[in-house]
C-alpha cells in the first residue's frame, strides 16, 4: 500500500476546519489536501458512472471538500484525482503557481459562480398532416419565426446577464436548450442577476433554470497538476 497526498484546491492560507483533509501552507498560499491510498484511484476511468461507483463517491467528496472551503475563502478547484507524492510535491506545486494561483484568487475573491439554462416554453402540438397544403405552410412559417424569436430571446437575456457578471461560460448546447452558461457573479449583484433573469425569460415567454452558487469550477482556468 502506497500512501499520497490528495489534492482538492488552493486558497488563502488562513485557518479553516475542514474535519479531516487539511492545509500546507507556502507564502499565504495553502492546498488542501489529505492522505489516501495511492491504489483507490487506480483505474477509476474504468469505473461504471452509477451514484453509487466509486468514481461517485469520490467525485462527491471532492466536491464537498471545495464547498467548505468556498464558504469561508476564495478558492481554486483542483482537477479531480490529483494525488501527489507528498508535502515537498504539495510546496513545489504552489511555488511553481504562486503568482498564477494568487492573481487567480484575486479574481474570483467575493464572487460565485451561478448556472443558468433557458428553454422554449411548452407549445401545444400540431397533427400537421391534418392540414391542408396552404395550412402547412402557414403553420410551418410561424414555428419557424417563433423557433427564430427564441433564439433572439435567448441571446438577449444571455447579454443582459453577462451585463451583471465579473465573467461568464457559455457551454455546447444539446436537446431543447436555448442557453447553457455559467455567470462569475458578485455578491452584492446576485439579486440583480436572478431578477434580470426571471424577469426577461417571464416577458419572453421562456423558461429558465437556475442552479448554485457553486464553486468558481469554470472560471479557474490554470492547471496545476503539473507542477
Amino acid at each position: 500500500m502506497s500512501l499520497g497526498l490528495y489534492a482538492y484546491a488552493i486558497t488563502r492560507d488562513r485557518p479553516i476546519d475542514l474535519a479531516g483533509p487539511h492545509l500546507i501552507g507556502h507564502r499565504g498560499l495553502a492546498l488542501v489536501v489529505a492522505e489516501v491510498e495511492v491504489e483507490r484511484f487506480t483505474g477509476l476511468e474504468l469505473d461504471e458512472p452509477t451514484e453509487d461507483s466509486p468514481l461517485a463517491v469520490l467525485a462527491r467528496y471532492h466536491d464537498a471538500v471545495v464547498r467548505t472551503v468556498f464558504q469561508r475563502e476564495p478558492v481554486l478547484p483542483l482537477r479531480f484525482g490529483t494525488v501527489l507524492d507528498g508535502v515537498d510535491a504539495a510546496v513545489r506545486l504552489l511555488s511553481a503557481r504562486h503568482e498564477e494561483a494568487r492573481a487567480w484568487l484575486d479574481r474570483v475573491g467575493g464572487r460565485r459562480e451561478w448556472g443558468v439554462r433557458v428553454r422554449a416554453a411548452e407549445r401545444a402540438p400540431v397533427n400537421l398532416d391534418a392540414l391542408s397544403g396552404t395550412a402547412y405552410l402557414t403553420q410551418r412559417r410561424e414555428r419557424l419565426a417563433a423557433a427564430d424569436a427564441v433564439r433572439r430571446g435567448a441571446a438577449a437575456v444571455h447579454e443582459a446577464l453577462v451585463r451583471r457578471s465579473a465573467e461568464n461560460a457559455c457551454r455546447e448546447l444539446g436537446g431543447d436548450l436555448l442557453l447553457e452558461a455559467a455567470y462569475l457573479v458578485d455578491a452584492e449583484s446576485e439579486e440583480d442577476f436572478h431578477a434580470d433573469a426571471h424577469r426577461l425569460t417571464g416577458e419572453l415567454g421562456l423558461s429558465v433554470e437556475i442552479t448554485g452558487p457553486w464553486p468558481p469550477y469554470s472560471f479557474t482556468r490554470v492547471e496545476f497538476a503539473d507542477a
